[in-house]
């Protein structure tokens, strides 16, 4: 019999399939360090399928503040850590993300369920709100 884990993986699943056609490709350039004139470094570039949404909308962050968003991705997998030393994984807000249409804007939030069984805290998927 499949644990509640098993379900809600395989319900990521058929989302991530049945919302394949409306995903397009966004850069991901993950933050791993600074240099030494404290400018950041990134790993190499890695293209991810993402639901892409502009929106405008107000969200809380985690300091307290009220800040605007006006895009919101939606990866519907799982998304591997990268591994860096002094990095908040697996989206890390000095992370960048560019757009199809060459926007970018600084990574506002990350949200996601956990899934347990995962030794590095990965989410079943993963929503990143841009500013």
């Amino acid at each position: 019999m499949a644990g509640f884990t098993d379900i809600v993986r395989a319900g990521v699943a058929v989302a991530d399939s049945v919302t394949a056609t409306l995903q397009a490709p966004v850069e991901h350039h993950a933050w791993i360090s600074e240099d030494r004139r404290g400018e950041p470094t990134f790993a190499p570039l890695i293209i991810r399928q993402a639901i892409v949404e502009r929106k405008q909308r107000l969200i809380r962050a985690a300091d307290g503040r009220v800040i605007a968003v006006n895009t919101k991705l939606t990866f519907p997998r799982p998304i591997e850590a990268n591994g860096a030393a002094d990095r908040r994984e697996p989206i890390d807000p000095r992370d960048k993300f560019v757009l199809p249409d060459g926007t970018t804007g600084p990574v506002l939030n990350v949200e996601g369920i956990v899934d347990p069984d995962t030794l590095t805290g990965a989410g079943y998927m993963v929503e990143v709100w841009l500013g």
